[in-house]
């Protein structure tokens, strides 16, 4: 496959109109010569994301969130660069053939060699004579063979040493195999950690292979599960399963389900519900919640249908709605899990109770309701304060719903009921008008913020690197330095400039990549200005001639050499005149 090239990307942006495309996932109004639109990045209930189609940026005043086509798809759909500008080619309808000549990261090139290589043994043994127990075991299980190929399952051989002898043929380090959980070190030999299991990948959110379940397809007093350990490449409060697979099904649904144990994904998807993840356990990481957020779809959680999958669902849901992710509750009335519900009354009945989730909230008053007797006053007490516990920090609209079904549900009066519930105060429509105005960007040294606005007014137009050179020609810091010559690099490749192209440039060179990414998100340029492009330049040589001065009373203070400090003096007098003077930069 062919390696797609600067132009090749620079075309695929050029030719998607960033209006057109922002439009496909978020509503978009003109005002003025701008488009706004609620803004995705943050809990925006005003429209406060502008989108320009004269320059094909976008930008939050919230937030701070911005850049072009591809930075908006890419962080909309929490997808790589390289998928972005994917996504955003099938849009425009420019076929796409290429690999992106993007700097790969080789840290763990080796450990994904071996996963992938030992899934393949997997996946043969599956295949093989040996395997026609589990082959049979998973069609009882109802799974088809396109799904079996499809998760890459697979069968560990019923001898320790199998796996063993394989990989050390292949010259890989033993410990290497022990500390990705494949083997176990015996002194100066090993032996399979997975013996006699279906074995089912595990991978990360790039669809890599990093780790393995094994699971019992035979009565045997052992543990059902085994999984591996957490290694370099597996970090399971960092994993999702099914992840990868889903997220695509996941946009188009707009939806997620959320089961229990990855043998529940499995069979739901073999059932034509693809848009399906499962949890690493019965508890949600930071990160987890994080890679859920990120999604921006409602997920409906679907656990085990006992007390320890109930318990799940309350923690898990509260979790998510403290992180502003929507949820609503299934729970399979009459068997045990997913898997159990479809093999006794059908697809079409499991799909049936996916579309009528019940709201989180309604689902966890309802399981407070459970073994209390709300016609005894004491116990009818204690409910409703511990409704008013769970709604104290939602919205006034939730609150006031909430409150009104308890006063007509227990014939309480209202009035008494809300002044028990503390309400957020209105803010008048006007005040709402100006929260764009009021908010700022992360608050940064005044030499820094200068210096990012400087950068930015060279990556939009040639002509403002000709007046920095001419005028100013160097900056203190490093990485900007490096910037600027990035700059002129890219002017002298393509003859012209704009930020939109540069943004994209810059996302494939780690020296320029975080610096060009921070100005997108920290500065707020509507129209370029000459006369305020030569303010920044004017604030930045100042700053810098003071900095200068500074430098120089300490190594004055330091020296003893005569001669040496009356030529610092000197230089520092000079200075000094020159910015009293307010000499041009």
């Amino acid at each position: 496959m062919a390696i797609i090239s600067d132009e090749k990307i620079q075309e695929i942006r050029n030719s998607a109109d960033i209006v057109s495309i922002i439009s496909d996932y978020v509503p978009l109004k003109m005002q003025g010569k701008n488009y706004f639109g609620i803004c995705p990045f943050h809990d925006d209930h005003t429209p406060s994301m502008s989108v320009s189609k004269e320059r094909q940026l976008f930008k939050c005043f919230v937030c701070n969130k911005g850049g072009n086509v591809f930075t908006f798809v890419k962080d909309y759909e929490n997808i790589s660069f390289q998928e972005a500008v994917k996504r955003v080619a099938d849009k425009v309808g420019i076929p796409f053939q290429y690999t992106i000549n993007d700097k790969v990261d080789n840290k763990f090139k080796l450990e994904y060699e071996i996963m992938d290589f030992t899934t393949m043994l997997y996946q043969n043994n599956l295949n093989s004579k040996e395997g026609e127990e589990a082959r049979n075991y998973l069609k009882k299980r109802h799974l088809s063979d396109d799904t079996i190929k499809e998760f890459k399952i697979g069968y560990s051989l019923d001898d320790s040493k199998y796996l063993y002898n394989v990989l050390m043929k292949k010259k890989y380090d033993i410990d290497k195999l022990d500390e990705l959980g494949l083997i176990n070190k015996d002194g100066l030999s090993g032996y399979d950690r997975f013996v006699n299991r279906i074995m089912i990948p595990i991978t990360n959110l790039e669809g890599k292979i990093v780790g393995f379940t094994g699971r019992i397809f035979h009565d045997e007093d052992t543990a059902k599960y085994i999984n591996t350990k957490e290694t370099s490449i597996y970090k399971k409060g960092n994993i999702i399963f099914n992840y990868y697979n889903a997220k695509n099904y996941i946009r188009d649904e707009k939806v997620a389900l959320l089961v229990e144990g990855n043998m529940d994904a499995i069979r739901i998807s073999t059932s034509g519900i693809k848009n399906v993840l499962a949890l690493m356990g019965t508890a949600l990481t930071k990160e987890q919640i994080a890679i859920l957020k990120k999604l921006r779809v409602p997920i409906i959680l679907m656990l085990d249908n006992d007390n320890a999958g109930e318990i799940a669902t309350l923690n898990i849901g509260d979790a998510l709605s403290k992180n502003d992710v929507a949820c609503s509750v299934v729970r399979l009335e009459g068997a045990k899990d997913p898997d159990e519900y479809i093999v006794k009354y059908g697809v079409e009945a499991f799909k049936d109770t996916i579309k009528h989730a019940i709201n989180f909230l309604d689902y966890r008053l309802m399981v407070l309701k459970k073994n209390k007797n709300l016609n005894n006053t004491e116990e009818l007490v204690t409910y409703v304060k511990e409704v008013m516990d769970i709604i104290k920090d939602k919205d006034n609209l939730t609150k006031e719903i909430t409150l009104k079904k308890l006063s007509n549900d227990f014939h309480l009066d209202y009035d008494i009921l809300k002044k028990e519930v503390s309400f957020t105060p209105e803010i008048k429509k006007e005040e709402t008008s100006n929260l764009i105005k009021r908010e700022t960007p992360k608050k940064q040294d005044r030499y820094t913020l200068c210096v990012q606005n400087i950068l930015y007014y060279m990556m939009s137009d040639e002509k403002y690197l000709k007046i920095y050179n001419k005028k100013l020609g160097f900056l203190k810091e490093e990485k900007e330095r490096n910037l600027v010559t990035e700059i002129e690099y890219y002017l002298q490749k393509y003859g012209t400039i704009n930020f939109a192209d540069f943004l994209t440039y810059a996302e494939k060179y780690d020296n320029i990549r975080n610096l060009v990414n921070n100005i997108s998100d920290n500065v707020n340029i509507i129209d370029l200005s000459d006369n305020e492009f030569m303010g920044y330049l004017k604030i930045a040589d100042d700053i810098m001639k003071k900095d200068n001065i500074r430098k120089i009373k300490e190594k004055i203070a330091k020296s003893t050499d005569v001669n040496e400090q009356m030529d610092d003096i000197n230089k520092q007098i000079e200075l000094k005149k020159r910015i009293i003077n307010k000499e041009e930069v």
